[in-house]
């Protein structure tokens, strides 16, 4: 069954609307780090656009009109919003510094989760591109009926509530504590999958002898456990809906460049290229993959390319028409 849907790309000069035609939609000048499209109780399409550094912004009309969103929003910085996989109709907002917000009105105001910054780690939480003390990335629900939701911290760690979000633990994976993504299986609550950098809480001792950090990590017991199944930096990975018995990543030797994508089809014992379309190694890297209502897979990249293939075989195509210059930082899909 075909599946028809909108593209939305925040962009390092506004918000891009890609259906039937290609065009900016508004907030030029801005830097878009998280947007999310949807559509409210009377089916009109909302549009919410997080930037970096200057707050967050709400569209009801196409982008005609953008309001700022300031009602229990106090951090100026969106790294992730989506759907709050435990509220029905609720959203949640991942912030810089790291925070986590809700709101239950459609993006109109929010209620930050205050969990997360009432525990005393979140004072050594910080990233080494920003000011600001550590980033939520994402957010997850392991399939089933519990409360619980993951969120990835860069740099901090594996954020988990096990109440809804009341109350927080956070801890490393392994022994990372730059958490890019977290995600799992959509069937089996115990396997779990974490996208890992290269730097290091300040506390941490990294002397000779320390183990490397970076990689995939991978729990088979829904956390309580990881094994890191290799070292290189990796911004996402990801679970394909549509070919569940497969992940993907995006590893690079590098902070932003020389990366590749690979495929296991055996639970990560194994890796083989994914690579069809794309140079090897690419000038740049993965930053997100985001999988579609059709079963392809959206790889966003930090050179500012948006790339599309199906699972297996991979070939990696241009998603946005060719005028458009490579800017894309975030994207959400809205089917029609």
């Amino acid at each position: 069954m075909a599946h028809a849907f909108d593209v939305f790309a925040g962009t390092r000069d506004g918000v891009v609307h890609a259906g039937r035609h290609a065009h900016r939609i508004g907030l030029e000048g801005h830097r878009v780090s998280a947007v999310h499209a949807f559509r409210d109780q009377a089916g009109d399409e909302v549009v919410l656009a997080g930037t970096y550094g200057e707050g967050l912004f709400r569209s009801a009309d196409h982008g005609r009109t953008w309001a700022p969103v300031t009602d229990g929003m106090t951090a100026p910085a969106a790294r992730t919003i989506g759907p709050d996989p435990l509220v029905e109709g609720a959203l949640l907002c991942g912030t810089e510094p790291a925070r986590l917000f809700r709101s239950a009105d459609g993006g109109l105001s929010w209620t930050e989760l205050e969990g997360v910054g009432a525990m005393p780690a979140h004072e050594e939480w910080y990233l080494p591109y920003s000011p600001r003390a550590g980033a939520v990335r994402n957010v997850y629900r392991p399939p089933g009926d519990g409360a619980t939701l993951l969120a990835a911290v860069e740099v901090g760690g594996l954020l988990r509530s096990d109440d809804g979000g009341v109350t927080w633990s956070i801890a490393p994976i392994g022994p990372n504590d730059d958490i890019h993504q977290v995600t799992g299986d959509p069937a089996d609550p115990s396997l779990l999958w974490s996208a890992l950098g290269y730097a290091a809480l300040r506390s941490r001792q990294r002397g000779e002898g320390a183990p490397r950090l970076g990689g995939v990590g991978r729990s088979r017991d829904g956390g309580a456990s990881w094994d890191v199944l290799h070292t290189e930096y990796t911004r996402s990975v990801v679970v394909p809906p549509s070919a569940p018995e497969l992940v993907l990543a995006g590893p690079a030797p590098a902070v932003g460049e020389r990366g590749r994508i690979e495929v296991s089809a055996d639970a990560g014992a194994s890796w083989t290229p994914a690579a069809g379309g794309i140079d090897v190694p690419m000038a740049d890297m993965v930053e997100l993959f985001v999988p579609a209502p059709d079963g392809t897979v959206y790889a966003v990249c930090s050179g500012g390319r948006l790339l599309r293939s199906e699972p297996g075989p991979w070939s990696w195509r241009p998603a946005l028409p060719a005028e458009l210059p490579d800017d894309v930082v975030s994207i959400t899909l809205l089917e029609s």
